[in-house]
């Protein structure tokens, strides 16, 4: 239980946005992506996450889910 609890030697590494890691050249691909569907990113992550199995790449659907996920 103890573990769930961040202890105080932890709090600057979140504070400053986690463990998040994203490679610099991978940086702004799924905006860019939503700036040619003509979408914002929540709009393009939705459509691309519905879309059927397939029509997009696994990089891009990961990406997707990622941007739902950080939204919340």
């Amino acid at each position: 239980m103890n573990k769930l609890i961040p202890t105080i030697s932890k709090l600057p590494m979140m504070k400053s946005g986690g463990g998040i890691k994203i490679d610099l050249a991978k940086r702004g691909t799924f905006k860019t992506q939503a700036t040619k569907m003509g979408m914002g990113v929540q709009q393009a992550a939705s459509k691309i996450l519905s879309a059927k199995e397939g029509t997009y790449t696994p990089a891009m659907r990961k990406k997707a889910n990622f941007a739902k996920n950080f939204a919340k």
